[in-house]
């Protein structure tokens, strides 16, 4: 008699924990978030051009407002665009005249660039307290002698 209620209190507990266990698997199914992967990283450079960390001054105009020169830094550079360190957040598509000098004592290279992404700089601030971004700029147009002093002050900071 004894050892029949001991095998029905263990059955008993393994139902029990069959029940809690497939509970279990399925609050963790519902839980994780399904999608469609469209693109993914496969690890290589994905960049048509390398670029080098470097830290220039640069006076920038908006497009629409050419009158108003504006000052930020190039975190790094490449022979297609710049990272810009600026203190306003421009939107992708924007259009902007930069006017950067590179350490050959031969003046500021002219480029034409078109915003390719922004984002802010975790909350970090400037001098005045104004909100940092970080603004990819793709090159449109470069004069050609800048062009040609770009590559080569790339050339010899990468080595």
């Amino acid at each position: 008699m004894l050892l029949s209620i001991q095998l029905i209190i263990i059955i008993v507990l393994i139902l029990s924990l069959a029940a809690l266990f497939i509970e279990e698997m399925g609050s963790r199914k519902a839980g994780v978030p399904k999608g469609i992967v469209r693109e993914y990283w496969d690890g290589k450079e994905r960049r048509k051009a390398m670029r080098v960390n470097t830290e220039l001054a640069v006076r920038y105009s908006i497009e629409k407002k050419l009158h108003l020169k504006l000052n930020g830094a190039i975190k790094d550079i490449s022979q297609k665009g710049v990272r810009l360190v600026v203190t306003e957040k421009l939107t992708e598509g924007t259009l902007l005249l930069l006017e950067f000098s590179i350490p050959d004592k031969k003046g500021p290279i002219i480029a034409d660039g078109k915003v390719v992404w922004t984002s802010g700089a975790f909350d970090e601030r400037d001098v005045d307290g104004k909100r940092i971004f970080e603004t990819g700029v793709q090159f449109v147009n470069i004069e050609p002698d800048g062009s040609a002093r770009l590559v080569s002050y790339i050339e010899k900071i990468s080595t």
